[in-house]
């Protein structure tokens, strides 16, 4: 078995226990009492993938019909749809870089949606702070914020002892805080407990890592005593007991064969990823929450052109192609499960809306998010159907400081639609706080 360094992260609400920060505290100076804590919508999952750098939203959903963005982008624009190398069409303004064609299909038969120009009106283009503020919902004041989905977590019951997963080596922020999750780098990674043909091969290694986490929660280890010592202790072994009940609901899935619907593209480790997630979706086992980091995007420099007949788009489009060639798949082998999942994509900022002398772009302001499941309201009020949002336009007085994309939807109302509509959590001002929420139309 292949254990990583961070294999497991236990439920904070451990070591909240220890400081008597207990969740029903936290609750509490929320404003949130038991009863207001209630089970979400059954059955549904979200999805999310951040993609880590910096995505260049212009070159994913391309606003080939703003007559600024060829002006903007010499060698990096994508043609026009019907030119070698062109955009997708989706609308007639918008059209895909083609790249991503294998979410076009997705996009005609209304499964796919992109949303662009969202953002915050806070940017610091800091990719440190930017990803700090995305993953904890909050802008400006991120040093002490868990992150949003732990706190849509903590004020909702869920339907089975593992909500929420992180495909990966390690719990990110978006996921850390009171309420328990899982960081697993795959599938054969969730089983602790040492099955048959685990025992043959690797007793020792099992034995000893089933009883190290046994040890973690005795009733004889020094930290639950000290819980006690804080009246903590009910806590301390309700968090022991979702962990093991979550081992045994994980231990069913990695014994059951499981055979994909769909063909995922080889040496693409976001398929292999998002694979594992189809698989806990499948096995009907609770899973609410799913997130995978897909990380690159920071394209300063040499990101990869289409006028200039590199077919391939260069790191940009092997980057977005290996995006869309994973999403595409994920969706085929959710089959009749995709009614109920939602795949959603963020990223720490958007691009310059002009190339640099570098052949790429700097640190931006506004993005894209793509959106993609049986939940998306592909029908939105704006511009067309496939493209969700007010165009602000790449004119040099339409630019914010005349270099960037201005953001037209706060990220935010997305967000609070995910965990609200979707996953029916209605605490909003608590999981995304000091916000005003304004309709999407996303769901």
């Amino acid at each position: 078995m292949n254990v990583t360094r961070r294999f497991f992260l236990k439920s904070s609400a451990a070591v909240a226990a220890y400081t008597a920060l207990t969740p029903a505290r936290i609750l509490a100076e929320a404003g949130l009492g038991a009863g207001d804590v209630r089970a979400v919508r059954r059955n549904k999952t979200l999805v999310v993938i951040f993609l880590r750098g910096g995505m260049d939203g212009l070159n994913c959903v391309v606003p080939y019909a703003d007559p600024a963005y060829a002006a903007l982008r010499k060698s990096l624009a994508v043609p026009t749809p019907g030119k070698p190398g062109g955009a997708l069409d989706l609308d007639g303004f918008f059209g895909l870089h083609p790249r991503a064609a294998a979410l076009l299909p997705w996009f005609q038969r209304g499964s796919a949606v992109a949303l662009q120009a969202v953002g915050y009106d806070r940017n610091t283009r800091s990719h440190f702070e930017e990803q700090d503020t995305w993953e904890t919902g909050v802008a400006g004041t991120t040093i002490h914020s868990d992150g949003w989905l732990n706190r849509h977590l903590l004020t909702s019951k869920g339907h089975g002892p593992i909500r929420a997963v992180s495909i990966g080596d390690q719990l990110p922020r978006i996921l850390r805080g009171q309420a328990p999750a899982f960081a697993v780098r795959g599938i054969t990674d969730l089983s602790l407990f040492p099955g048959k043909k685990e025992a043959e091969a690797d007793t020792p290694a099992q034995t000893r890592l089933a009883a190290a986490l046994e040890h973690a929660y005795a009733c004889c280890d020094p930290r639950v005593q000290a819980a006690e010592a804080h009246g903590a202790s009910e806590l301390l072994r309700g968090t022991a007991q979702t962990t093991f009940e979550g081992i045994a609901e994980l231990r069913a899935v990695v014994n059951q064969p499981y055979q994909a619907a769909a063909k995922y593209p080889e040496n693409n480790e976001l398929a292999k990823r998002l694979q594992q997630v189809a698989r806990l979706v499948k096995a009907g086992i609770g899973l609410e929450v799913a997130e995978i980091d897909y990380g690159g995007w920071d394209t300063h420099q040499n990101q990869g052109a289409l006028a200039n007949g590199d077919a391939s788009g260069g790191n940009y489009g092997r980057l977005l192609g290996g995006l869309a060639d994973a999403l595409a798949a994920f969706a085929a082998d959710l089959e009749e499960r995709l009614d109920d999942v939602l795949v959603v994509t963020l990223s720490d900022f958007g691009r310059t809306a002009a190339e640099n002398g570098t052949g790429g772009t700097d640190h931006g302001w506004a993005n894209c998010m793509l959106a993609l499941g049986g939940p998306v309201f592909a029908a939105g009020s704006g511009r067309s159907r496939s493209v969700l949002g007010q165009w602000p336009g790449l004119g040099p007085e339409q630019l914010h400081q005349k270099r960037d994309l201005l953001h037209t939807t706060d990220f935010r109302d997305v967000l609070g639609e995910l965990v609200g509509t979707h996953l029916g959590n209605r605490q909003l001002q608590t999981i995304l706080p000091d916000h005003v929420f304004k309709p999407v139309g996303l769901i």
